[in-house]
């Protein structure tokens, strides 16, 4: 059985996440988490990311956290070949997936089961230096839609766009609509997307970023600043590089707090948007208001549903 759990940062999927695992371990035999987080395949990103402990890991097998150090520039790509293995494995051994996190276009591109091309690094070298107005005037010309659905892209998100064109002969466009489908595909069993209200979640975010503080999330920075390069792909996100700012001197303490909220908030948002988009065009994946119920009453509801499911009985 393959189950999914995602919805919007700081709504308690690691949580429910552990609390299932117990319950499936418990009634159907030998469970494994994956975790679906573009930043916890990374080494050394612990506190900022909100990793599962290594207490927790010895005891409860998690694929795809502390894969890879910040030097290999991980990929949706990487995320689709190795992912794909693990539920070949998982299927063929009749055993047990819980895939959670909040990576919602790698959840939608294996749902969508997108077929795409590797890194391509002399094709992303050939374009490096250019401004992003510029990249952007390319993207137009292969296919107006993509800044139009897409109109926040970053550079580097260009540039893999340019890049797949380059080597398909397609845009991401294209690829997408060549992989349109309306229900979950036969080797996932369930999705569930956890949400609560938005001012719990902004609420949970903030109380989270204040708990990174004091756990050392500034320590953390110092540590992966003087071992790695700060230009780092996974060190431009909300958590680092606003504390990466404050060592500079470019902001103060506070600001750069405030600062990893806000845009934490920022892309809980940008993550709604996408699960909505998900809900329109799968209609059966199950909704789960967290509101003020227990992980235990929701791993009892999630166990519910499976067993519905006619090979569950």
């Amino acid at each position: 059985m393959i189950i999914i759990i995602t919805g919007p940062t700081a709504v308690g999927k690691t949580n429910l996440s552990l609390s299932l695992f117990q319950k499936l371990s418990k009634k159907f035999g030998d469970t494994f988490i994956l975790s679906v987080d573009s930043r916890q395949v990374y080494r050394y990103l612990d506190i900022g990311t909100d990793k599962v402990s290594k207490i927790i890991r010895k005891y409860i097998p998690h694929y795809l956290i502390d894969s890879f150090t910040l030097d290999y520039d991980f990929s949706l790509y990487d995320f689709l070949k190795i992912t794909k293995k693990i539920v070949e494995f998982i299927r063929k051994n009749n055993l047990n997936l819980i895939m959670v996190g909040g990576t919602i276009l790698y959840i939608y591109s294996l749902i969508k089961n997108f077929s795409l091309p590797p890194t391509n690094y002399q094709i992303r070298k050939k374009y490096e230096n250019y401004d992003i107005g510029a990249l952007k005037e390319i993207l137009n010309k292969i296919d107006k839609n993509i800044l139009l659905n897409y109109p926040y892209l970053d550079k580097k998100r260009i540039i893999r766009y340019i890049e797949i064109f380059e080597l398909t002969n397609k845009s991401i466009m294209d690829i997408m609509n060549e992989h349109k489908q309306n229900k979950i595909p036969d080797f996932i069993d369930a999705i569930f997307i956890l949400n609560n209200d938005r001012k719990i979640i902004y609420d949970n975010i903030n109380k989270r970023v204040d708990k990174q503080i004091r756990e050392g999330l500034i320590d953390e920075v110092r540590f992966l600043i003087k071992k790695y390069s700060k230009d780092k792909k996974a060190l431009k996100t909300y958590g680092y590089k606003e504390i990466i700012e404050y060592l500079e001197n470019k902001t103060t303490l506070e600001q750069a707090i405030d600062n990893i909220k806000k845009n934490t908030r920022h892309y809980a948002k940008r993550q709604l948007t996408f699960l909505r988009k998900l809900n329109e065009e799968i209609p059966t994946i199950y909704n789960l208001q967290v509101n003020n119920l227990t992980y235990e009453q929701l791993s009892l509801y999630i166990i519910q549903n499976i067993q519905k499911l006619n090979y569950l009985n």
